[in-house]
């Protein structure tokens, strides 16, 4: 599993071991990590395809000399780390959207979408990782949920927006409104 420290060191090693310039695009709880989210482990790097730019022979020998996996799409052992390439399906992002750059590693630029458009991909999903990761952006990003709820708009396919759309309320539960008028935090339940 790739720790915050760990995730550093290989983005640094495969700046040095690619033979031309690279530009990624990570999502998930890489990003989240480069970003400062403390305690978050993860065994992949996503990497969004549409907005990256790489020769993908030269970013795959430079994993292979990192020791790590690319794109692997068989099973992947137990303590594996791996980049992994996301195109539109699974993960939705819409486009064209701003990258915001988050590190310099040698030939390799490493930037993110907009935190609200991460938010809104994990509110697709829901599970108890996306979940936390949800509100650590909330926290840390600085975002509204109207921001969220924008950028949910965006997203390409219907069901995936609706679901998002319907666990947005999550935001409300997690992180309920502190200069609510209605809402009186002195009386106790």
């Amino acid at each position: 599993m790739l720790n915050r420290d760990k995730l550093d060191a290989i983005l640094i090693s495969l700046g040095k071991n690619l033979s031309k310039p690279c530009r990624i695009t990570v999502v998930g709880s890489a990003a989240s990590m480069i970003w400062g989210q403390d305690g978050r482990q993860t065994p992949d790097i996503d990497v969004w395809r549409p907005t990256s730019e790489f020769d993908e022979e030269d970013l795959r020998n430079a994993c292979y000399a990192t020791g790590i996996l690319f794109n692997p799409t068989g099973n992947v052992e137990h303590g594996d780390v791996y980049i992994q390439i996301l195109r539109p399906g699974i993960v939705e992002f819409p486009g064209p959207f701003e990258r915001t750059l988050l590190g310099q590693y040698g030939n390799l630029a490493v930037d993110m979408p907009p935190a609200e458009m991460i938010v809104a991909s994990k509110l697709v999903r829901c599970n108890s990782r996306d979940i936390e990761d949800v509100m650590w952006w909330m926290a840390n990003a600085n975002l509204s949920k109207a921001d969220v709820e924008a950028a949910i708009n965006l997203i390409p396919g219907k069901v995936e927006r609706e679901s998002a759309l319907e666990n947005l309320v999550l935001i409300d539960i997690q992180m309920p409104r502190t200069d609510d008028p209605e809402r009186d935090d002195s009386l106790e339940p």
